[in-house]
């Protein structure tokens, strides 16, 4: 039987492999010199995490959507892949590591000092609809970090004529809308989880209102984009929508007292 303290033990190097990537990553974020190695540290991480959950996954028999450390755990697996793969198809546009990566450093901290512990599948978790509705969450949350990553560095260089805005812009658009489908599939399969777990499809506990304004903020961040292109108030609307989707993921499901409380 694998024990905890060896799926630790990977963690940790794949947590240094993850800072060594975030430093080589910022150093070289405009420029091209060693970027094929930068590539490299990143798959070479995210396979070392991924043996770590895999390691977690088979001693607990269930995935890593339970307690506070399995969701961390998972977050940063999903946000890093995505910051990789943005980075292998968006070579040109790879400065926003440098925006994107602290903030998955950020989690990967606050995993590292959460109490790592095996958590017990509940009956209510036991169906195919929750691992649709946590993947659909996943999917949406890494799109609306790189959207943000592009607003945030489009923002900062608002000033600088050298930055083509409007490729930016219209790329943000393009994750931020993919994100979006992938927030209502959330929604979507999240209900008909609810409806046979707890007997209703919505409830507006505090989770689901939230969820619900992450949502809302999404669709007047995208109405303004495509109808009146004010794209000052489009950056900052998906900044306002990451934070209200941060605190969805990571905050209130911790503090809540509902059927809720502890679940993306």
């Amino acid at each position: 039987m694998i024990s905890l303290q060896i799926e630790l033990y990977i963690l940790y190097f794949a947590s240094v492999l993850y800072t060594a990537f975030t430093v080589l990553s910022i150093i070289n974020a405009d420029k091209l010199s060693y970027y094929k190695s930068t590539i490299a540290l990143g798959i070479l991480a995210f396979i070392t995490h991924t043996s770590s959950i895999a390691i977690h996954w088979y001693r607990v028999a269930h995935g890593p959507f339970i307690n506070l450390y399995e969701i961390l755990n998972s977050n940063v697996w999903s946000l890093f892949l995505a910051v990789v793969l943005y980075m292998i198809f968006f070579k040109n546009k790879r400065y926003i590591t440098k925006i994107v990566m602290p903030v998955i450093l950020i989690l990967l901290l606050w995993l590292l000092t959460t109490k790592a512990g095996d958590s017990y599948l509940p009956p209510t978790y036991n169906t195919i609809w929750l691992y649709f509705h946590v993947v659909s969450g996943k999917v949406f949350f890494a799109l609306l970090l790189l959207a943000t990553g592009l607003a945030v560095y489009s923002l900062s260089h608002r000033k600088n004529a050298n930055v083509n805005h409007n490729d930016i812009i219209l790329l943000a658009y393009k994750f931020l809308t993919i994100a979006f489908v992938f927030d209502s599939f959330m929604l979507f399969f999240g209900a008909i989880w609810a409806q046979d777990a707890w007997g209703r499809y919505w409830s507006w506990d505090p989770l689901e209102t939230w969820a619900f304004l992450t949502w809302l903020s999404i669709v007047f961040a995208l109405h303004i984009q495509d109808k009146f292109k004010q794209a000052l108030l489009f950056r900052s609307v998906i900044i306002i929508s990451f934070i209200l989707a941060f605190l969805t993921f990571f905050g209130v499901p911790f503090i809540s007292k509902s059927a809720h409380q502890g679940m993306v």
